[in-house]
């Protein structure tokens, strides 16, 4: 059986001789043995438990990492609600906490059909794939051709209705000036966007910039 001193450990896990006296006095990864000299002696068992640790650690810090994430986007829509709330022109549209709230939750009311009509196109996509390949691998090109076309038609057509449905659900907020509009449908199938803005121009302000998406 292999034995280590803490120098050796530290090398061998790549931590420092320090992190193991901390293990040490805290009584999670104890040293098998002391030596009559008065090493501490770590054993396999040890090393497993040290790189147990350090898995731990690592999933704590992803998860903490998630976590602030989150958070960093509720702020950034906390700050954006604040500004709206600000603006003398804006209290008519935004007169109280619930109003915001009940709007929140019908953007995500939105988003969420969204994803689901967006899932139940790619799997049409899935099963009309699979079908041309059947009908490649079986030679039946004819019915492959039709297939192909059958299938980028329907796509084109569901994408657009997707997408237009989406459209008539949403309005933008202007960064510059807070004014909540509607673009026009051209503008807003090719702009630029975010999962939560789109970059438009204002009617109000006349500037383009990513408007904060919300519901009409």
């Amino acid at each position: 059986m292999s034995e280590y001193t803490i120098g050796d450990l530290a090398k061998k896990l790549n931590i420092t001789t320090r992190t193991i006296r901390y293990y040490d006095q805290k009584g999670l990864v104890k040293p098998s043995r002391v030596s009559e000299s008065g090493y501490r002696l770590y054993s396999d068992e040890q090393v497993k438990q040290l790189k147990l640790i350090d898995l731990l650690l690592e999933d704590q810090l992803k998860r903490n990492k998630a976590e602030t994430q989150k958070l960093e986007e509720q702020n950034k829509k906390i700050i954006q609600l604040q500004k709206v709330l600000s603006k003398p022109n804006n209290i008519a549209e935004v007169t109280d906490i619930t109003k915001i709230m009940n709007n929140e939750t019908r953007y995500k009311e939105v988003t969420r059909s969204m994803w689901k009509l967006s899932a139940v196109e790619i799997t049409v996509e899935l099963v009309g794939m699979a079908f041309i390949a059947y009908c490649i691998i079986n030679k039946m090109n004819t019915a492959a051709y039709i297939s192909v076309a059958i299938l980028v038609v329907s796509l084109i057509a569901m994408s657009f209705v997707l997408l237009k449905n989406y459209y008539q659900k949403v309005a933008y907020i202007c960064p510059n000036c807070d004014y909540k509009f509607v673009p026009e449908l051209k503008s807003f199938m090719f702009a630029a966007h975010t999962p939560h803005t789109r970059k438009l121009r204002c009617p109000n302000c006349h500037k383009k910039s990513y408007c904060l998406e919300t519901v009409r």
